[in-house]
């Protein structure tokens, strides 16, 4: 493997090489086609189709057969693990594009527009993971990145032009996590990271070719040949492309009637034809986001009666997953709540049952759960207010008022012992 220094290099193709007659292998074209004078070797080394350590290897005796250069003094930024970070917003002329008046900090309207400026980026780079990141490392660096652009999180703010950037941001940072997170789309994302679907046409080149005088072509017409080289024929594309289509609006008419892990299988299949596609990979992102409640209401339903606390740190955690989705839905935070209560957990309890009070304030039972986290926390008067606020949503449900009594017993008792000597 090559050293730091080395790794911040940024080759290039020597302006004198041929690729005629060059015999390598499709992945080895791929790598070559990578190099544009743009790219850092520490990238390079994350190209599919080979391991680092063979791209590493492929580099070095490129350079000592005169294939590429690594020209003296051009390095990429310290952090060699990425492309270069987008410009600052101020550098990049989007100060003008900030607006100081809204709910949101100038700060953050900086970090929005610079993430926003990037989405091209390829999901590992978009979550900020190593290429061989595990599950564990992508649903963390997703969490993170949700807590901070999820439109959600701006309840009822003043977002302006922000929010169609939020939602824009959100749903790249979904399908990133969904795509890399599922074993099989994120096999068929990296492997179609070492492919190229064929060129539109090359019937232009053709032409010229047979109108002009025979000329030496460009270095970027050398490079455009490989790529061409290593594609797939068309015939066999448009096949696959047609299977893809035909999956995908199976999964369309699964997910209409709510039948989500059948339209995710579909999803799948669709972007294992044709992994080029950003419509199915939107799609799986969407599909997705439904299963994880599906799977925690399951889940639910199939521990009633014999709910441990094991179970109910696997349902509390489906449902947090669903949440990182859908952190205004009502339910699942009241779901969430309510189980968060039973394993103790007051502070996330609490969190999610003001959520679900909030999104829905005259839901007589949201209150009711929010009065008991505030009960287990010692807050009497929090609580007492919950459940006067349930009782005005349902003053005929004798259950919460004869909860409201006895509050009001214990914190009387309470208070009487305080003042004993």
């Amino acid at each position: 493997m090559s050293d730091g220094t080395h790794q911040q290099r940024i080759p290039r193709l020597a302006a004198d090489w041929d690729p005629l007659g060059r015999d390598m292998s499709p992945a080895e074209g791929f790598l070559l086609s990578r190099i544009d004078g743009q790219t850092p070797w520490s990238l390079l080394l994350q190209v599919g189709g080979l391991t680092p350590d063979e791209v590493d290897g492929r580099l070095r005796a490129w350079i000592a057969d005169g294939i590429i250069v690594v020209p003296a003094g051009e390095t990429a930024p310290a952090d060699g693990d990425a492309k270069p970070e987008a410009p600052s917003a101020r550098e990049s002329g989007f100060e003008a594009e900030i607006e100081p008046e809204l709910e949101l900090s100038v700060e953050l309207q900086r970090e929005i527009l610079e993430f926003d400026a990037s989405l091209d980026r390829s999901y590992h780079e978009l979550l900020g993971v190593a290429r061989d990141a595990d599950a564990r490392a992508i649903k963390r660096a997703y969490f993170q990145l949700s807590k901070r652009f999820h439109p959600d999180r701006y309840f009822r703010s003043e977002l302006g032009e922000f929010a169609v950037r939020l939602d824009r941001i959100f749903n790249k940072i979904v399908e990133a996590y969904e795509l890399l997170s599922d074993p099989t789309t994120r096999s068929e994302i990296e492997r179609s990271m070492g492919h190229a679907p064929p060129a539109p046409s090359v019937g232009a080149d053709v032409k010229d070719s047979q109108t002009t005088a025979p000329r030496v072509p460009s270095r970027l017409e050398r490079l455009r040949r490989i790529r061409r080289g290593f594609q797939l024929p068309k015939e066999l594309l448009d096949e696959r492309k047609a299977g893809a289509r035909n999956f995908y609006q199976a999964a369309m008419a699964s997910a209409s009637r709510e039948r989500w892990v059948e339209a995710a299988a579909s999803v799948r299949l669709a972007i294992a034809f044709d992994p080029w596609c950003d419509e199915y990979k939107r799609g799986f992102a969407e599909v997705q986001s439904h299963v994880h409640g599906v799977r925690a209401a399951k889940l639910l339903e199939e521990a009633k009666g014999s709910f441990d606390d094991s179970a109910r740190q696997e349902a509390l955690h489906l449902y947090e997953e669903a949440l990182a989705f859908r952190p205004r839905d009502e339910e699942l935070n009241a779901r969430a709540a309510q189980l968060a209560l039973e394993l103790s957990d007051f502070d996330r309890a609490r969190e999610y049952a003001e959520t679900a009070c909030e999104v829905c304030p005259d839901v007589k039972d949201y209150r009711v759960i929010l009065a008991h986290v505030y009960g287990k926390q010692g807050l009497v008067d929090k609580a007492m207010g919950a459940f006067k606020e349930a009782h005005r949503i349902d003053p005929k449900d004798d259950q919460v008022r004869a909860q409201m009594d006895a509050l009001q017993h214990r914190g009387r008792r309470g208070r009487a012992m305080g003042g004993k000597k």
